[in-house]
């Protein structure tokens, strides 16, 4: 909040038209040298408001104005963006949310860790002892011919063996136990930090909310916390195992041969140079490939959730091109880091083969120097153990120091993940310990006992302006004082601050200066916010319904914090108030019936009517009303005008309205007109309605109230003014309930909640079962139909996968002939001996370059295009899925964004790089084998039974991903509370709903995060089984062998290739990090995606149905219509009473749409868009059935505008393009100029090339609607849809668009349609129609 004794000057320049006035004027502006108020609203009342304001008051701005940005970034106003980007969260402080339990578990977790990652040093230890009992027995055999050698050989062999055993079985207890219990505890934290993350977020205060997009909010926090999540668990320990597994192999090679472990080190540096500059590279390409990924996958959100908007405009193609641009740059980027990074691996492969070559040498040399007989015999009878350097030190020596670089090498994917983590989680701790200056959780504050609220408010003195706009003071010296009990209307033109002064009442804001005085006693900033926000019924204009019941909606106003739940009863006496209980009854279940989005969609109407129960449930003193029967019909909407006046007859409730329909306020006991940042006129509505040339007046004549016709009824009169030109049969109360009857326009209300849900336990329950019992798996064929020619580039990339999966088995015959010349060959030979064998290393390095290079070239090319390709023609076939698949509950907006992103990136491993790992894993394994075989058939037939050994742990996670380890959820997911909490952020802090829905989120995490422990479970256990097998196996095949070649059965070049072919075919598996899992999981979802290809379509694809110029002649014969979603709750359907719809249009003629919230009335506008084709009866235009047309070229001739406007990211000129893509600039302006919408855009930063953020957030309501109208009439369609399209306007915006509306149809004569409930705005139509039960 911005402090109120800032006076310092802004830090950045100003020129002479941002001068820094003083904050106060010395004097007060005399509202009498205003304009005329009547000429203020003959032109662009937005723009000349802001004028006349500007004239009147100084722009006022302080530069040190303390807002949250600059608490949020470090504190420092003069902040750097960059630093910010690249600051990270201690570890520390991530693992900081864990109990002392967890704390004990952890430290006890990390020793296991030390243990396990000591398992492969002391591997080598032992092999390199067990090599030196062969050499050094063998000499002293043929030196001294020693009786009984022959059995203690078996004897040290066999103790020998059981070590290795005991090193595989230690393995696998500490290997299971760090995983398992790493898992649980990161887990355990991680739903913590997520639980207080929801609640830290939903306590801000709006400064914290007018600083962050909530729109984008969830989905950024979202994979914030999945970052998260990731960095605190097993990748902690599993990196802290590596380190421990690299520093041992390295302590064993300097103990082994300290020299030559000193002279390969020396590699090291240049290995971390070459590392350091391809990690450089691949940060940069794959930061370019998450933007463009970032990008696409924000164009099929707006355009998924927009789709109705989208096919209106039969914008599918723009978007099409537009997703696949994106989708195309992010599939290069994402091959070009593949590539690097396989190309890193390669050249340092290709390093450590080249190190080898001079490593064998020098040892070669050292074995040499040592290797006389008296030397071996004094070693041996002096048991020193670095007497003499032996073959075993020199080649143990060479592997640990390249195992050593190895393991520091597998820490890199845990770093990276903790690193992104950190990064992630730097906006997520600033909320976590952010206090805000408004706190609802907070317990300070006054609260008055009993009943002792009156009601009196009293506003004093206000300054305010919003912390994002300091430069454009709100209000000036603002005084106004309601008594307990009155009725108090607020009116004015928009921008003008009356919803400011809710948000004020509500305290989401405080005033900069003054103070708001609470019954004569208490300063509203010293009251309790919670106690204080308890004593207030608030309905916002967008209502927002929450994933739940009908009855829990109603029900959250009286929440359980503030007091006794609302019973049963409460809920229906509030439902009836509202004028809501009927058509509640009428709903598949009544009040049980569940909310979430699709499952049940209501119109807005029955929305507002729902949160205006909500509201008068909780029986207020103090009632905030912010355009709240504005969608509602004139028959509700006298309704609920009665039963609020009821109330407050009945009792005392200080009613606070804010109106543009200037007929619901008209029996308000006073009427306050702000304008200029003040009070400009006040009182009664006759008293208003008689000054002469009043800002009042001239708003009640632009809405057609004269003194002639003001009576006692504010909707009576409402209703009689449009009476005036239409009859309208008599209704009856809604029978029948109906699908979105704001069509469109409910589009956006709907997609304000989690779509996706179950309609009732039941169903939840039915398809979880289902789920459990049968998983749907694509077969492999299906994908590589999809990669077509691009198989290719996996083939190459599959060879090269096994050219790099048989080096470390084949490194063994190199080896094994280097060791076993340093034990049979002469000393004096035995560097010319090993030096052909030393530089065929040299081919293996050029083995390593080249296959890793095929490994990133085919690979990366063949799962970049196939994610690329799967992409595109999934979002393609969305885009022409017809509406009816929309609305089911598995075809929602959250459902397809995240099969274009999660499930596509699970199928590109089908063909990517984690193929080529599945490939290395086999390829080290069947290699290592085969040469087990081809040196000793006894010892690869041992090696072949150990194979599956070594499997199992595999085997054991695939046959696991099949069972659910999750539990069936019976509510809305831990995504969807976020994003409507966030979303509804008003509604929950109003009616103190903070500490339900962060227990809704809780219980939701629950299941998930308990499946994932289970999990983590599994996983411990087989990583720990998989560290046992190698070395058991190890441990067999040693045995065997080694028997084998006491008993001359095998030579010793044979027995050590064997063994070490086993060995480092299961090493080199179990270092790739092959998850064989994901071909599992990439097949499965292959199966989601090829779901969403097949479906209806909705025709805009296909060149069928007739194409002919659109006269406008539509006409409807007993038409009968149910959503496809709800068949058997028709909305047109014949009864006694009618016999569906019958309606006809002559061209060029206008109509109205008028009746009852959820009568159909939008229903029939997406049936002239072929949205939705009629179940029965006729429905045709120009004499042709709609179903016979071409879709296409049906919308190309309708222009479209709703209620609640549709925008996309992009400029104001892109939009408006959208509706006649190739309009020259003059049209646009024409255009623009005809939806008075040109003035306000040239006011914009950059005019028409401002963008609009996303789903146009960065405008007013108001200004979306006028560019979605300059959309509409600039393709000068032969048919106009306007579904409420004036209804977001203020009253003299709404005459002047409205009458722009009405000289087109002058000018340029079209069919049009209007959906209404402001009977003014249809009562000059060629015709009215009122839509009753079923038609």
């Amino acid at each position: 909040m911005a402090a109120t004794t800032a006076k310092t000057t802004s830090a950045r320049p100003l020129d002479a038209s941002h001068r820094q006035p003083s904050r106060r004027p010395p004097t007060v502006p005399d509202l009498t040298d205003l304009p005329n108020p009547k000429d203020l609203l003959k032109s662009s009342i937005i723009a000349d408001y802001n004028q006349a304001r500007g004239a009147a008051l100084p722009i006022a701005k302080a530069a040190n104005h303390d807002s949250f940005m600059h608490y949020f970034t470090w504190g420092d106003p003069n902040h750097d963006p960059q630093k910010r980007a690249s600051a990270k969260v201690s570890l520390w402080r991530l693992l900081s949310y864990a109990t002392w339990k967890e704390c004990v578990l952890m430290v006890f977790g990390v020793m296991m860790a030390t243990i396990s990652g000591l398992g492969l040093p002391a591997w080598l230890i032992l092999l390199a002892s067990s090599l030196d009992t062969f050499s050094n027995l063998a000499t002293l055999i043929g030196a001294v011919g020693m009786d009984g050698m022959m059995t203690y050989l078996e004897e040290e062999l066999l103790r020998l063996c059981i070590a290795f055993a005991w090193v595989g079985l230690v393995c696998l207890v500490t290997g299971t136990l760090y995983v398992s219990i790493w898992t649980y505890t990161g887990e355990k934290q991680a739903l913590r930090i997520q639980t207080q993350f929801v609640r830290a977020s939903l306590n801000q205060d709006a400064a914290w909310f007018d600083s962050n997009d909530r729109e984008a909010l969830p989905t950024k926090m979202g994979t914030a916390l999945v970052h998260i999540n990731n960095a605190i668990g097993r990748q902690v320990v599993d990196v802290y195992a590596n380190a421990i597994s690299a520093i041992g192999c390295l302590v064993v090679a300097l103990l082994l041969n300290t020299q030559l472990s000193l002279i390969m080190l020396c590699i090291v540096p240049v290995a971390l140079i070459i590392m350091a500059l391809f990690n450089f590279c691949i940060r940069r390409v794959k930061k370019r490939a998450n933007e463009e990924m970032a990008a696409a996958g924000g164009i099929a959100t707006e355009t998924l959730a927009g789709i109705k908007t989208v096919a209106s405009l039969c914008a599918q193609p723009y978007f099409r091109k537009e997703y696949q641009h994106h989708v195309t740059g992010s599939a290069k980027a994402s091959a070009k880091a593949a590539f690097l990074s396989s190309l890193l691996a390669g050249i340092t492969g290709a390093l450590f083969y080249m190190t080898y070559t001079f490593a064998f040498y020098i040892g070669t040399e050292q074995v040499v120097t040592g290797a006389s007989t008296a030397v071996i015999i004094k070693c041996f009878l002096t048991g020193e153990p670095q007497c003499r350097v032996t073959g075993a030190s020199v080649m143990c020596c060479i592997y640990g120091v390249i195992l050593c670089v190895t393991f520091f090498g597998l820490m890199g994917p845990g770093l990276s993940v903790i690193n992104i983590g950190r990064s992630a989680a730097v906006d997520v701790f600033d909320t976590l310990s952010r206090k805000p200056t408004i706190d609802p959780s907070s317990e300070k504050g006054k609260r008055m006992q009993g009943s002792g609220l009156e009601g009196k408010i009293t506003f004093k003195d206000l300054f305010f302006y919003y912390p994002n706009s300091p430069n454009r003071p709100i209000f000036y010296n603002f005084n106004l004082t309601i008594e307990p009990g009155q009725s108090v209307a607020l009116v004015g033109p928009s921008g003008s601050g009356k919803s400011t002064i809710a948000r004020f009442l509500l305290r989401f804001y405080d005033p900069n200066e003054g103070s708001i005085i609470i019954d004569d006693k208490y300063d509203l900033a010293d009251l309790n916010v919670s106690w204080w926000r308890s004593q207030i019924g608030y309905v916002a204009q967008d209502p927002v319904i929450f994933p739940g019941t009908i009855h829990e909606n109603i029900a959250m106003g009286k929440p359980s914090s503030d007091g006794l739940p609302a019973t049963k009863e409460e809920v229906i006496n509030a439902a009836k108030m509202a004028c809501a209980h009927e058509f509640i009854l009428n709903l598949p279940d009544g009040y049980d019936t569940y909310y979430g989005g699709t499952s049940v969609q209501l119109s807005g109407g029955q929305m507002q009517r729902i949160a205006i129960a909500r509201a008068l449930i909780r029986d207020p003193k103090i009632l905030v009303l912010d355009e709240a029967t504005s969608a509602l019909d004139q028959m509700s909407e006298e309704h609920v005008q009665k039963a609020l006046a009821n109330i407050r007859k009945n009792k005392k409730v200080t009613t606070v309205t804010i109106a543009h329909r200037l007929t619901t306020i008209m029996d308000s006991d006073a009427i306050a007109v702000i304008a200029n940042g003040n009070i400009a006129e006040y009182g009664d509505h006759e008293t208003l309605l008689q000054k002469e040339g009043g800002i009042y007046q001239s708003l009640c004549e632009a809405q057609g109230i004269t003194p002639s016709n003001s009576g006692s009824s504010a909707t009576a009169k409402a209703v009689a003014v449009a009476e005036d030109n239409v009859e309208f049969p008599a209704a009856s109360a809604i029978a029948v309930p109906s699908a979105p009857e704001a069509g469109i326009a409910t589009d956006s209300i709907v997609n304000q909640t989690e779509e996706g849900l179950v309609a009732s336990e039941a169903e939840a329950d039915d398809e979880e079962e289902v789920e459990r019992s049968e998983v749907e798996i694509a077969s492999m064929s299906s994908i590589w139909r999809q990669v077509g020619w691009d198989s290719i580039y996996t083939i190459i990339g599959v060879i090269g996968s096994a050219i790099v999966g048989a080096l470390s088995p084949c490194e063994s015959i190199l080896t094994a002939q280097i060791v076993a010349t340093f034990y049979v060959v002469d000393p004096d030979a035995m560097v010319e001996a090993n030096i052909p064998y030393i530089m065929n290393f040299l081919y293996f390095a050029l083995a390593s370059l080249v296959g890793n290079s095929m490994v990133g070239y085919g690979l990366s090319r063949s799962g970049s295009n196939l994610g690329a390709k799967l992409r595109h023609l999934a979002f393609s076939s969305m885009l022409k899925r017809s509406m009816g698949w929309f609305d089911l509950p598995e075809n929602t907006t959250g459902e397809m964004t995240t099969i274009l992103g999660a499930d596509i990136e699970a199928v590109e491993g089908l063909t990517g790089l984690p193929l080529g790992y599945r490939v290395r894993v086999l390829t080290s394994i069947i290699t290592g084998v085969s040469i087990a075989l081809a040196y000793s058939l006894e010892i690869g037939l041992v090696a072949i039974a150990c194979v599956p050994f070594i499997m199992i742990a595999g085997m054991m996670q695939v046959c696991c991903m099949r069972k659910k380890f999750v539990g069936p959820s019976e509510g809305p997911s831990p995504p969807t509370i976020m994003e409507q909490g966030l979303r509804g952020i008003a509604s929950v802090q109003a009616y103190n709903l903070e500490s339900k829905v962060g227990d809704d989120y809780e219980q939701a995490l629950g299941p998930e995060s308990s499946g994932k422990v289970k999990s983590g479970i599994i996983a411990g256990t087989a990583y720990g089984f998989t560290q046992f097998a190698v070395f058991v196996s190890f441990s067999l095949v040693f045995y065997v062998g080694s028997l084998l070649m006491v008993k001359g059965q095998v030579d010793f070049v044979g027995f050590f290739t064997s063994v070490l072919a086993v060995m480092f075919g299961a090493l080199g598996a179990s270092q790739v990090s092959a998850d064989f899992n994901s071909r599992q999981r990439g097949l499965i979802a292959a199966a989601r995606i090829f779901s969403v290809m097949e479906g209806p379509t909705d025709g805009s694809e296909e060149d069928v149905g007739e194409i002919v110029p659109i006269k406008g002649d539509i006409k409807f014969a007993s038409c009968e219509f149910s959503y496809p979603a709800r068949p058997d709750f028709p909305i047109f359907y014949k009864s006694p009473e009618r016999d569906g719809v019958n309606l006809s249009v002559d061209q060029q003629q206008s109509i109205g749409l008028v009746g009852r919230s959820g009568s159909g009335k939008s229903t029939i506008l997406q049936m002239v868009m072929r949205f939705y084709e009629n179940t029965g009866g006729s429905a045709a235009l120009d004499g042709r059935e709609f179903s016979e047309l071409n879709v296409n070229n049906l919308r190309n001739q309708v222009g479209y505008v709703g209620q609640l406007p549709t925008l996309f990211n992009g400029s104001v000129k892109q939009n408006i393009l959208l509706g006649k893509p190739d309009a020259s600039e003059a049209e646009i302006i024409s255009s623009c100029k005809a939806a008075h919408a040109h003035n306000f855009i040239m006011d914009l930063s950059d005019g028409y090339e401002t963008e609009v953020g996303p789903g146009g957030g960065l405008l007013s309501g108001g200004q979306k609607q006028r560019i979605a109208i300059a959309r509409a009439i600039i393709r000068k369609p032969a048919i106009l849809v306007l579904d409420e399209a004036t209804a977001a306007l203020d009253n003299e915006s709404q005459k002047l668009v409205q009458a722009a509306l009405d000289e087109l149809q002058v000018t340029q004569p079209r069919t049009t349609l209007t959906v209404a409930h402001r009977l003014l705005t249809v009562k000059d139509c060629d015709k009215i129609a009122f839509l009753g039960d079923g038609g």
